[in-house]
């Protein structure tokens, strides 16, 4: 019995929305089914009452098995990114500057 392989298939991605919202802070809430993550641009003060609130511009629900691959490929995007950031990657050894010889 031959083992049936997946179909691959061609897939282009259309975003609903184009704008993006910049996320700095997090909030993770998880219970045994779901994972939500809030996103927040930052902390901000009140004026007057010297209160410091989150406030929270998006919020994202998943499944535990897509908050795992979340992690997966944020993992793998970071060292990735870690790697190609490296300053000796970024700039060629002819580019550098060099200083004279006394």
């Amino acid at each position: 019995m031959t083992k049936k392989q997946p179909q691959q298939r061609q897939v282009s991605v259309q975003y609903a929305e184009t704008s993006s919202l910049y996320g700095s802070q997090f909030l993770i809430n998880a219970t045994g089914e779901d994972v939500t993550i809030g996103f927040s641009s930052g902390y901000i003060s009140t004026p007057g009452s010297k209160e410091t609130v989150l406030p929270v511009h998006t919020r994202i629900a998943t499944t535990l098995q897509g908050a795992k691959r979340l992690h997966d490929l944020l993992g793998k995007v970071i060292k990735q990114a870690e790697v190609d950031a490296k300053p000796e990657t970024l700039i060629p050894d002819q580019a550098k500057a060099k200083l004279p010889k006394m």
